[in-house]
C-alpha cells in the first residue's frame, strides 16, 4: 500500500532538514511526499528544493499567493496518490 505523507508548508524551511531525515529514516518504505508551500516569504522554497534534489519520491508544489493553512492541507489531500 502507497502512504502519503502530507506537508503544508510556510516559513519552515528551518525545519525541513529534520523533517527529511525523519523520513528516510522510517522502516516502510512504499510511500511519498507531497508538499504544498504555501508561497512562503523565507528561503523554504530553495531549502526544500535543495534538500529533496531529484528524489521522486518527493513532489512539491507551490501557491502563487498565500492562501492559509486550510487550503495547503486540502491541495495536499487532492495531489496525493496513496490509497484509502
Amino acid at each position: 500500500m502507497l502512504f502519503s505523507i502530507l506537508i503544508a508548508n510556510y516559513n519552515n524551511g528551518h525545519f525541513f532538514n529534520d523533517c527529511y531525515k525523519s523520513i528516510l529514516a522510517q522502516t516502510y518504505n512504499n510511500w511519498e511526499v507531497i508538499i504544498v508551500d504555501d508561497c512562503s516569504t523565507d528561503d523554504s522554497v530553495s531549502v526544500m528544493k535543495q534538500i529533496i534534489g531529484d528524489d521522486m519520491r518527493f513532489r512539491a508544489y507551490f501557491n502563487t499567493e498565500n492562501k492559509g493553512c486550510g487550503f495547503s492541507k486540502n491541495k495536499c489531500v487532492k495531489l496525493a496518490v496513496g490509497e484509502v
